[in-house]
């Protein structure tokens, strides 16, 4: 997808700053959804967005909510690219299906969070017991501890046994034994 959409093959191929976020002080032909003096966030050049100006594809960039800063902006977009992805590119995850997104609480969890809920996936999410309110406030309610093996045999028994149907995975190790376990 990386290489396809923005050209990348090899992460050494991007530069520091891959995302970004700014004001449009130009656009080009063509261009309806952005105008100069949006604020925007979105994927930067290969390499990198370390400049007062960038020339940037309208496609690759987004207005920014009037209630998140520009700092929170520039974190946005790779976090979601890469839970979109996953999700519903690789995964294809379906309404009503039941989804383990590890490490619910870091950035590409909690964009996986957002998606799968507008999706209407059933969440299981593994973290920390500390970020369980956290997320719970976000509406998920089937918690699994990261810091144990213990979040596959759980899970299944939460299902009766039927497991899940996607696993997002960013842990190593055993985790990954278990993951593929708590798979239905």
């Amino acid at each position: 997808y990386y290489a396809t959409v923005l050209g990348v093959t090899q992460a050494q191929a991007v530069g520091l700053g891959f995302e970004c976020a700014g004001v449009v002080t130009a656009v080009g032909e063509g261009v309806s959804h952005l105008a100069v003096g949006d604020r925007v966030m979105g994927l930067g050049a290969l390499e990198g967005t370390f400049a007062d100006y960038l020339p940037l594809p309208a496609a690759q960039m987004t207005r920014i909510p009037a209630a998140m800063s520009d700092r929170e902006a520039a974190t946005i977009p790779l976090t979601f690219l890469t839970a979109w992805y996953g999700l519903v590119e690789l995964a294809q995850l379906q309404p009503g299906e039941r989804v383990l997104i590890h490490a619910a609480a870091g950035g590409v969890g909690q964009a996986a969070v957002q998606i799968a809920q507008a999706m209407g996936a059933e969440i299981f999410a593994t973290a920390s017991p500390g970020k369980w309110d956290f997320l719970r406030q976000q509406g998920v309610t089937h918690l699994l501890n990261s810091r144990t093996l213990d979040f596959a045999d759980e899970l299944l028994s939460l299902t009766a046994g039927q497991g899940v149907a996607v696993v997002l995975n960013s842990l190593n190790g055993d985790f990954i034994e278990h993951s593929f376990a708590a798979l239905g």
